[in-house]
């Protein structure tokens, strides 16, 4: 119940508090540039004109689009340089993978010839083996055919 009476209070409060925030609020005038401003959430709040120089309003509102225009051109650039570096990045990922694929293939083909020299090795040194011992009188090990 204590709850329900200070929410009837804040809604009475904020309900009384309308009207005067409305009525404060100037009458809606169409400024593109100040739209524009608040819609990137830029703090904007438009002077009386009754103490701007029709000459200096002008200047304002030249300088306001001018910004607003090289605002939105760096806004552009910035999008087409943010597409080109995932683009770059992309470009050097698949190259890292080619490179990872490469070096995978060239450590397998040197694992086979590695194994290849050690059963070569091997073969050579058993033939050795069985020649010296041929020769030393075990004619057991002797090759019935010249290699």
């Amino acid at each position: 119940m204590k709850y329900t009476l200070t929410a009837l209070a804040g809604a009475a409060a904020l309900a009384m508090m309308a009207p005067v925030v409305s009525a404060q609020t100037p009458p809606a005038q169409s400024d593109p540039v100040a739209d524009a401003m608040r819609a990137r959430g830029e703090a904007y709040r438009r002077g009386s004109d009754e103490v701007q120089d029709p000459e200096e309003m002008r200047t304002t509102s030249a300088l306001n689009a001018e910004i607003l225009e090289q605002n939105d051109l760096a806004e552009l650039q910035d999008r087409a340089n943010q597409r080109a570096h995932a683009k770059a990045q992309a470009e050097y990922q698949e190259e890292l993978d080619l490179m990872e694929m490469e070096t995978r293939r060239i450590e397998q083909e040197a694992a086979a010839r590695e194994a290849a020299y050690k059963a070569e090795l091997a073969a050579y040194e058993r033939a050795q083996a069985d020649w010296r011992a041929c020769v030393g009188g075990d004619k057991t090990r002797c090759a019935t055919t010249p290699q």
